[in-house]
């Protein structure tokens, strides 16, 4: 589907970091440090000259992680450090766990505007989070008079994540919706713990056979060698959350709730990375000799019951099929975030999807699930494994908190 003005829209390139576990290799740097990384890579495996890109897209959800809490120039000061021109406009987008996906439908949406209010034809997306710098805070009211800009001590500190993990307005917490859309749709414990296996699994196989290991799988995916906040030289080339582990053993971790379905083992893990994606109109592409080879076809967003946030990939699914004149029975490769294996399991059971098709190299579960970074790093896993197996189309989809979820499919044109 190419609705928007009749624009065809093309991923030029593509990369992320490897993801990195809390508090382990990434987490003294910033998301903006992360976001740069990714950034030059997609930058260079593209081949466009940086005065060339017309736009930049960031995600990022936990601000305030890098010295000084410069965060909030977070989008334009990657696009500064990658070297493009002062005239080049940034901008922040968050939809959460979909922030990812978000900057790529934002710069389709602004590519296709017309000439007349837009000159935008190639864009730099990118998302990125440092969970693990994921700031505590005090929200009580500054004090007036001299006192406004002294940190007082009128109220308590709050951890952005913990309480990020609660929607105040509904009263739940995000391991109780997957536990309630999970119990809805028939999961079981022990298809969450199997599950969770599974991707552990798949994610250790894929990273022993990765390019960086010699092998051919994980492309999208960079040698992350960069000075962190302290001048200490690091180097990261595989995702760092991924463990050994067994049903036996996740069995017996706790629920969060009794009779929950979601436990520590087979929740996502806090964690850190980015990925980026350079996103063009196919004849501007064409003009600059960029690779074209994979096109978006469409995408979906859809709302769902706060209570089951995770059902969003379903509708989300659904609607970019209808779009684009597609069934479930042409994708031949899915990539759905694994919030939590509950939820994952549950979009499983409830779309009909066939395993073997499902997070071939694992997923969050197993890989980690840096808020910002997950869409975009689901794009860009699903591009070269779909260029590794010869698949012609595939979906990425995630559920977001509050009850949302987007879609997004592609095409391997060489496979036409």
């Amino acid at each position: 589907m190419s609705d928007h003005n009749s624009t065809t829209f093309v991923i030029s390139g593509a990369a992320r970091t490897p993801v990195g576990v809390k508090c382990g290799t990434l987490s003294n740097f910033s998301a903006e440090d992360l976001a740069v990384a990714a950034a030059n890579e997609s930058i260079e495996r593209a081949g466009i000259e940086r005065d060339c890109i017309d736009a930049t897209f960031g995600g990022n959800v936990y601000q305030f992680t890098a010295p000084g809490g410069q965060d909030i120039y977070f989008p334009r000061n990657v696009a500064l450090r990658c070297g493009l021109p002062i005239d080049t406009p940034s901008l922040l987008v968050q939809r959460i766990c979909g922030s990812g996906f978000q900057t790529v439908v934002s710069a389709m949406h602004q590519i296709a505007m017309p000439s007349s209010m837009d000159d935008t034809r190639a864009a730099l997306c990118f998302g990125a989070e440092t969970m693990s710098r994921a700031p505590r805070l005090s929200r009580a009211p500054r004090l007036s008079g001299a006192d406004f800009w002294e940190f007082g001590s009128n109220g308590k500190l709050e951890d952005t994540i913990l309480v990020g993990l609660n929607h105040d307005l509904f009263n739940t917490s995000m391991m109780v919706t997957a536990d309630e859309y999970g119990h809805s749709v028939g999961v079981t414990r022990e298809e969450c713990d199997a599950f969770a296996e599974e991707s552990h699994k798949r994610a250790r196989a894929a990273n022993r056979v990765s390019h960086l290991n010699g092998g051919d799988a994980l492309r999208g995916m960079f040698a992350f060698e960069a000075d962190n906040l302290d001048g200490q030289p690091v180097y990261l080339a595989h995702d760092e959350c991924v463990r050994e582990t067994t049903v036996e053993e996740l069995s017996r971790l706790p629920g969060f709730t009794p009779n929950g379905l979601v436990s520590p083992g087979n929740a996502s893990e806090i964690s850190d990375g980015a990925a980026s994606l350079i996103v063009a109109d196919r004849a501007r592409a064409d003009e600059l000799g960029l690779p074209t080879r994979f096109e978006i076809v469409g995408y979906g967003i859809a709302g769902v019951e706060p209570r089951v946030m995770g059902r969003g990939p379903v509708p989300a699914i659904e609607r970019a099929l209808e779009r684009t004149g597609l069934t479930m029975d042409d994708i031949g490769l899915w990539e759905i975030n694994e919030a939590f294996a509950a939820q994952a399991v549950a979009v499983q059971k409830e779309l009909g999807l066939d395993s073997e098709k499902l997070n071939v190299n694992g997923g969050a579960v197993a890989i980690g699930h840096p808020l910002a970074a997950t869409g975009a790093r689901l794009l860009v896993d699903l591009m070269y494994e779909m260029e590794r197996r010869g698949e012609t189309l595939g979906c990425a989809s995630a559920c977001i908190g509050g009850g949302q979820g987007l879609a997004v499919i592609i095409r391997d044109t060489k496979r036409d």
